[in-house]
């Protein structure tokens, strides 16, 4: 069912990104409007983008092998036919290569986010293009600083969470400051979430290295010096773990991930939250996160009770129509900003 369901959703990118190729290469440029939907899209996951370069990539090469593929049958009529499929798979192809250019030129002009700070508030999220296609999706309430150049690429996470999808550049490092921590890659995936001075680190593909900065924590206010300070290797991590360490680490623990732990990790990057028989105090926990309005558990006795469903980020109320309909959990709203949960019916 899983493999259904996977299938599914490849089909359903591979799909759409047909769709915003056919759009770029219409005979009117995007409005304002499609821009930023396709932006919005993009954003969601980095499958997005490289299923739109692939098929930009494929259609060019298939368009230009229709040519080559006529059989070479005999007779004036036969040839005037290999003609004429020839001049279609000529047009096909030079349609094709615009389409690709175009694509190019559009992914080109929507990177290049200066250097500088970027944030996001409460239930947002924000996706960076970095000029050589790395990419940075800032989860909710969060903030990074970009220090990017011709022989470095440096990052600092100063707040939240975020997930870096990293081109690979092996004579240019990419480096993620966070709290005292160092993240390390050079073409992987990773998420980074600083929470008070703990990270937790999740790699989703490739290698990255964790390390330690002496006597430095990177903060709002925090200058270059803490560049020059000496550093201590904590370990690694490959896709599929996850490791927490802190200021007092002096090592990491570092864990397997499932594959359905991974993906429910993940899901935020999507615009989901996915739970699967967390209890609700956490579920609360990472529900405030992405909402101006506060849940609180006014029973403590249903703190542990386990929970589970696939929500779309910011849709409270659905939420809570589940939490009411599947485990007999009301909620009471006692201002516009704070909800309480409770047992039985609300008051």
């Amino acid at each position: 069912m899983t493999n259904v369901v996977e299938f599914e959703a490849r089909a359903a990118v591979e799909r759409q990104a047909r769709e915003w190729l056919v759009r770029l290469d219409g005979d009117s440029p995007l409005s304002d409007t499609e821009v930023d939907a396709l932006r919005e899209w993009l954003s969601r996951s980095s499958s997005h983008r490289e299923e739109l370069t692939r098929i930009s990539k494929f259609w060019e090469q298939a368009n230009v092998l229709t040519d080559l593929a006529v059989p070479l049958n005999r007779g004036s009529a036969q040839r005037g036919g290999r003609r004429r499929a020839m001049q279609v798979g000529f047009v096909a192809a030079t349609v094709a290569f615009g389409s690709a250019v175009l694509l190019s030129w559009w992914l080109q002009r929507s990177t290049g986010a200066a250097n500088g700070t970027y944030g996001t508030a409460i239930g947002q999220q924000q996706t960076i293009l970095l000029p050589d296609g790395s990419s940075i999706q800032l989860n909710t309430d969060s903030q990074v600083q970009i220090d990017y150049g011709s022989r470095l690429r440096r990052i600092r996470l100063l707040r939240g969470e975020a997930l870096f999808a990293v081109t690979p550049q092996p004579t240019r490092p990419f480096d993620v400051y966070a709290a005292n921590g160092i993240v390390h890659a050079v073409g992987t995936a990773f998420s980074v979430h600083l929470d008070g001075s703990r990270l937790d680190v999740t790699v989703t593909k490739g290698i990255v290295d964790v390390s330690e900065i002496g006597g430095a924590e990177i903060t709002a206010n925090s200058d270059a010096s803490y560049i020059g300070r000496s550093t201590r290797r904590l370990g690694q991590l490959k896709a599929g773990q996850t490791a927490i360490f802190g200021s007092d680490t002096q090592r990491i623990a570092v864990r397997e991930l499932a594959d359905p732990e991974l993906r429910r990790r993940m899901a935020w990057h999507e615009g989901y939250l996915v739970f699967s028989g967390e209890p609700l105090s956490e579920v609360v926990e990472q529900v405030n996160r992405y909402s101006p309005v506060t849940l609180y558990i006014a029973d403590p006795k249903l703190a542990p009770v386990a929970v589970g469903g696939r929500f779309r980020i910011g849709d409270l109320d659905a939420i809570l129509d589940v939490l009411r309909a599947n485990f007999g959990i009301q909620s009471s709203r006692i201002d516009e900003r704070h909800i309480q949960l409770e047992r039985g019916q609300p008051r």
